[in-house]
């Protein structure tokens, strides 16, 4: 009787197993990112092709557990594109009190060195016509204009991190983040 009990237990947990989800489940279909993990759909604009985020040379989950790499795209074989990560909100590491919230985030991205001659072009907090709350800066970092979008999406931000060879690039880029959808 006591074996049949631990059997039991034993395909219970793998099928648990099975079905537990990660930050990492999701797939790309056609012109769309779709996370089953945090219910979101985002769909990139067309000068944009999916990049493996392996080939960013970045780590793709901190040792932390609060931050995970979920995918990128770039215009050609440019350095120009779209990183989309993922951040745990309040999560305390030996380096962060952790971040509380997008605006958090973005007085974080907002503290440039010199020597990145960055230029705060506009700063935003707003709803998306999905119901996300999103805050935006735009900025340029060396010339390049560049932009960083958060969505809250339960207890995690969604962030993009966008740059392009010009602001209308850059528009169209941070118009396609903010259509971001939440699925069921």
């Amino acid at each position: 009787m006591r074996s049949r009990h631990l059997i039991l237990l034993f395909i219970f947990m793998a099928v648990l197993r099975g079905i537990a989800q990660s930050p990492d489940d999701c797939k790309v279909e056609g012109d769309s990112y779709i996370n089953s993990y945090f219910k979101f759909s985002y769909s990139w604009p067309a000068m944009l092709k999916p990049y493996d985020t392996k080939a960013l040379n970045l780590p793709t989950r901190s040792p932390y557990d609060n931050e995970f790499m979920l995918f990128s795209a770039r215009q050609g074989d440019e350095q120009y594109g779209i990183i989309v990560l993922a951040v745990r909100l309040n999560a305390v590491t030996p380096h962060s009190r952790g971040i509380r919230d997008g605006a958090d985030l973005l007085d974080r991205i907002a503290i440039f060195k010199p020597e990145q001659h960055a230029v705060i072009m506009s700063r935003k907090h707003f709803t998306n016509a999905a119901g996300l709350v999103c805050d935006q800066l735009n900025y340029t970092e060396n010339g390049v204009p560049t932009s960083a979008i958060a969505a809250q999406i339960g207890t995690f931000l969604i962030v993009f991190r966008c740059n392009a060879k010009s602001e209308a690039t850059l528009a169209e880029m941070n118009k396609s983040v903010v259509a971001l959808r939440l699925i069921k």
